[in-house]
């Protein structure tokens, strides 16, 4: 056997005991369906989630961040006013309205842009006992810091302090909520990771950091990143250990045959799974992994197919007919 082929036959060797080995690792990360369980994927911070605060009628302001697997993310949820900051906000009067005020998020830089959120008009229970008020938020995606493009090794940041208020002519009025929840449910190939205070969220080496920097976030500004989970990353390197199946047929047949064709279907297959249709051209690191799979594997094939031409002419050339 030639040094080359007994280079391919441990390159597949190894490629299969990778896959096996994923295998074994995912099905032991497997609980009911999730990966590494629905708890890892949720989390919350500022005040405890209550239900029992929204059944008495007092203030409370849930938000709800969620997001897909594109790493997409939107915002929603609920509030309730109760029957005392109601009427002494004549909130029948004026619209409620809620800003989240972005914290630091990098050093040197101060953010100014704030994001608004649409309150939707307040319904009240008049036949309740507490006769409190609530609504729901207008759905919207907001901006996080972060680079899609590096799926699967994405991680994203947000960070915000949730202000709600309402205007009486030009004067800005602000309402002490001391009920604010954030609900983070990610997509089960995230696990979102709470920050504490402005070193640990920024996490950039730099001289500009002071002693402030390590005081905690107040009870009301909620930071945190997102990550992949790394049972997702296996997800990811078997997909692509798969498509190395068909490049390993083209070396190892004397005759190309359908691999390029299947090569191209497992590669539309695996990127539409993963990430979708290309939406207005938009292409992802591993976008040039699967076109480099693509271009050597249709090398290979092209390059056999032209020696078996070069060899069936020269037969043909000197009368023999095994061609």
């Amino acid at each position: 056997m030639s040094p080359g082929k007994k280079i391919l036959g441990l390159t597949a060797l190894l490629l299969l005991l990778t896959l096996w080995a994923s295998y074994v690792y995912l099905f032991n990360e497997n609980r009911d369906g999730q990966l590494g369980g629905v708890g890892e994927s949720t989390a919350w911070c500022g005040a405890p989630p209550s239900p029992e605060a929204a059944a008495l009628g007092k203030d409370q302001l849930t938000l709800r961040i969620t997001n897909n697997l594109r790493g997409e993310f939107m915002l929603s949820g609920a509030l309730v006013v109760s029957e005392r900051t109601f009427n002494r906000y004549d909130l029948s009067r004026n619209e409620l309205r809620l800003r989240l005020e972005p914290l630091q998020w990098t050093y040197g830089a101060t953010p100014i842009f704030l994001e608004q959120v649409k309150v939707q008009p307040l319904s009240r229970n008049l036949s309740a006992s507490n006769k409190s008020a609530y609504a729901e938020l207008e759905p919207r995606p907001i901006g996080v810091q972060g680079q899609a493009t590096a799926f699967p090794f994405d991680t994203y940041r947000y960070g915000y302090k949730p202000v709600l208020y309402y205007l009486k002519g030009s004067e800005r009025i602000d309402l002490r909520f001391k009920n604010i929840t954030t609900l983070m449910e990610m997509s089960n190939t995230f696990t979102p990771i709470q920050k504490y205070n402005r070193v640990d969220y920024i996490n950039e080496n730099t001289s500009m950091i002071r002693d402030d920097d390590y005081k905690p976030y107040g009870p009301h500004e909620c930071a945190f990143s997102v990550e992949r989970k790394d049972s997702f990353k296996v997800v990811v390197l078997m997909l692509l250990l798969v498509l190395c199946l068909p490049l390993m047929l083209v070396f190892y047949r004397d005759l190309p045959g359908i691999d390029f064709l299947a090569t191209l279907v497992g590669v539309a297959l695996v990127r539409g799974l993963l990430l979708g249709p290309v939406q207005d051209f938009r292409l992802y690191n591993i976008d040039f992994l699967f076109g480099a799979v693509i271009l050597l594997v249709g090398t290979v094939s092209l390059i056999k197919a032209m020696r078996i031409n070069s060899r069936r002419e020269i037969a043909m050339r000197s009368g023999e007919t095994s061609w």
